[in-house]
């Protein structure tokens, strides 16, 4: 009972909900967030409907949604001069996720900032953002911080420091074998738990059951990807549960090693017995699952919409609007026949970075 208590309370405190998006200082220039699909005409035809920016974030459900709308509504409604587009806007700063560069766009008129995040290398681009340190390979490159799940539930401090449901959010196929094999999930069983794969459902359903953390009591996350493919995502998984208040029992990927500060954030496995001994140990402690979900909350702190929200306008206003100002000044002879030849340089690129991203992301090295 003093656990849950105390759950209670943590829970009432959770810095998800913490305040109203916090302005922002203005922008030097004004940035064209571009997604090009149909899907969101309705809303580039009636900016009005940001007035309910709950079920517009719903509809987020796709990378190159995650990677344009969703950042343009986080700087839209702290009062940036941000804009939705179709298409890139010549001679402007032009934020484009990854598989909405097209060759045949001529994107070398309008100054691109790539979203460069699980997929192929950018190259389509003036400068990338990255989600993984690991991408950080030149002065072009910038790491953005992954901003926790839209719309997110957290778990149910009623249920107390129980463990029932052990669960996996993700594709299923992503949920390495072992951990979903007739062995494991009799394992669980014989402790009085369950396993749950969050992947039934499909688009925006699925995506409400990956936010859906009420009855949640341990998150599990090992995968097995190329240690190239597992160095392209993001400590996102992470980062969800400790605004759910949920632990988290998770594989060694790198990007959950380099965030970690301690043993409270998450209990790092690599086998499904390792896996049953760390929830053996949390169902015998109660005060541990407590303290992992409060260190949880802090870690959270820095992590939340506010702050990264405000990483975007800062990186935004500073090496980007840079960037933007020095290729403004370039000569006429570089805007007309330098800027083209690099473009044809850089789609050669392009093929070759996509070329070895669908070969590397299934052979080589694997994590586990």
């Amino acid at each position: 009972m003093l656990q849950t208590t105390r759950l209670q309370e943590l829970a009432r405190n959770n810095p998800y909900f913490a305040t109203p998006p916090k302005p922002l200082a203005p922008l030097p220039h004004p940035v064209y967030f571009v997604n090009s699909n149909p899907k969101w005409q309705d809303f580039l035809d009636n900016p009005e409907l940001i007035a309910d920016p709950e079920a517009l974030y719903q509809r987020c459900v796709k990378t190159n949604d995650i990677w344009s709308v969703q950042p343009y509504l986080d700087l839209k409604l702290r009062g940036l001069d941000v804009h939705l587009v179709p298409k890139a806007v010549p001679g402007k700063i032009c934020v484009i996720p990854h598989y909405f560069c097209k060759p045949k766009d001529w994107l070398y008129r309008s100054y691109v900032v790539a979203c460069s995040h699980d997929c192929p290398r950018s190259h389509l681009c003036e400068r990338r953002l990255v989600i993984n340190r690991s991408q950080v390979l030149t002065d072009s490159d910038h790491l953005i911080t992954h901003r926790p799940q839209p719309n997110l539930k957290p778990r149910d401090p009623m249920r107390g420091t129980q463990i029932r449901n052990v669960v996996f959010k993700g594709y299923d196929h992503s949920l390495f074998a072992p951990f979903k094999s007739p062995e494991f999930v009799a394992a669980l069983a014989a402790i009085d738990m369950k396993l749950v794969v969050n992947s039934e459902a499909s688009g925006a359903n699925m995506m409400a059951d990956w936010a859906d953390y009420t009855e949640t009591d341990v998150l599990l996350a090992v995968r097995n990807n190329t240690v190239f493919d597992i160095l392209r995502k993001p400590p996102l998984k992470l980062v969800n549960a400790w605004f759910a208040g949920c632990p988290a029992i998770l594989g060694p990927e790198p990007a959950f090693q380099e965030v970690r500060q301690s043993e409270l954030d998450y209990i790092e496995v690599r086998t499904p017995e390792e896996a049953i001994a760390a929830l053996k140990r949390l169902q015998s402690d109660p005060d541990l699952y407590v303290a992992m979900v409060e260190n949880g909350f802090k870690r959270a702190q820095d992590y939340t919409i506010d702050r990264v929200a405000q990483e975007w306008r800062d990186l935004l206003a500073g090496a980007i609007a840079q960037g933007y100002e020095q290729w403004r000044k370039q000569s006429p002879v570089q805007q007309h026949i330098g800027r083209p030849i690099q473009y044809a340089r850089r789609v050669m690129a392009q093929r070759q970075a996509n070329k070895e991203y669908q070969h590397k992301i299934h052979h080589g090295p694997r994590i586990l």
